[in-house]
């Protein structure tokens, strides 16, 4: 037997579980006919204090074969036969591993971490957004920008094509040509211009089971995050489904929504704007002009 074919193999036999000199013992015994501990020994490089040892160890392991006489001799099993032994311990292992891990979720445990996914480039996070919408098999709440929407359009077609109900929130003139998903328009924001005008995002919600967020605050630079977080998706969901309600009532409301709070609505910012008494605020807000007669 080659140097380098028994260094390959002794190194193998150590990442599949074996000590060093439990590979060394089985593979030296590979090499001949059965040998005494103290052939293994020489052969093997192992120490002489440690070679019966490490052999009784293989014999509990059913690797290696003692063979009883004046003097005691041993004997490695094929590799073959090894291998499978191997394998067969490895799948049982790991079919408890699972077992114990499908019984330790169902006892409904508490975390005190929840596990998220990062991405900070669009083509990532576009995929990630297209694996979600086709694993989709109920309802997909989506509200992007234009462009987002665009690239998203055979992903959402695709789901729709399953019946699988897509809700769409656009903002900006897309989304008006994607077959069978009930889209609405972010009408209320039309011709205002914000701080935040040349922003894009992406909130993506999926049979209530995982949420997509991203947004690129500048234009270009994404960041978004994937989760099965429920008070995520929660919020996710809620922040698509308000902007939804709005909508619906601007559309009902314009002239009257416009007249109270400016173009875009702008007024409803107003919270943020410290220079703005909370008396100022609430004064223009409950006090619209109205119509009288």
């Amino acid at each position: 037997m080659s140097v380098e074919p028994t260094a390959d193999l002794v190194r193998a036999l150590q990442e599949l579980g074996f000590s060093q000199y439990e590979a060394q013992c089985y593979v030296g015994l590979m090499a001949a006919e059965p040998q005494t501990g103290y052939r293994v020994s020489k052969v093997t490089g192992v120490p002489q204090p440690k070679v019966y040892e490490t052999l009784r160890k293989l014999v509990s392991r059913g690797v290696v074969r003692e063979i009883a006489g004046d003097p005691t001799v041993f004997s490695a099993i094929p590799p073959d036969a090894l291998l499978r032994q191997l394998e067969d311990s490895f799948e049982r292992r790991l079919a408890d591993a699972k077992d114990s891990a499908r019984r330790l979720e169902q006892a409904d445990m508490p975390r005190e971490l929840e596990y998220v996914e990062r991405f900070a480039s669009r083509e990532d996070i576009l995929r990630v957004a297209v694996e979600s919408i086709a694993g989709a098999a109920r309802r997909v709440y989506l509200s992007a920008s234009a462009a987002e929407l665009a690239a998203l359009k055979d992903a959402i077609e695709e789901a729709t094509a399953r019946d699988v109900d897509v809700v769409v929130l656009a903002f900006g003139r897309g989304g008006a040509d994607l077959r069978g998903a009930r889209v609405f328009r972010h009408a209320s924001t039309d011709g205002a211009l914000f701080r935040h005008h040349q922003a894009k995002h992406i909130a993506l919600v999926t049979d209530s089971r995982e949420a997509v967020n991203a947004i690129a605050a500048d234009g270009s630079c994404w960041e978004a995050i994937r989760t099965e977080s429920k008070p995520v998706i929660a919020a996710v969901k809620g922040f698509i489904r308000h902007d939804l309600d709005l909508q619906q009532v601007f559309a009902d409301f314009a002239p009257q929504l416009i007249e109270a709070y400016g173009p875009g609505l702008q007024a409803l910012e107003s919270y943020s704007q410290e220079q703005h008494t909370t008396e100022e605020r609430t004064k223009r807000v409950a006090s619209p002009k109205r119509k009288t007669g």
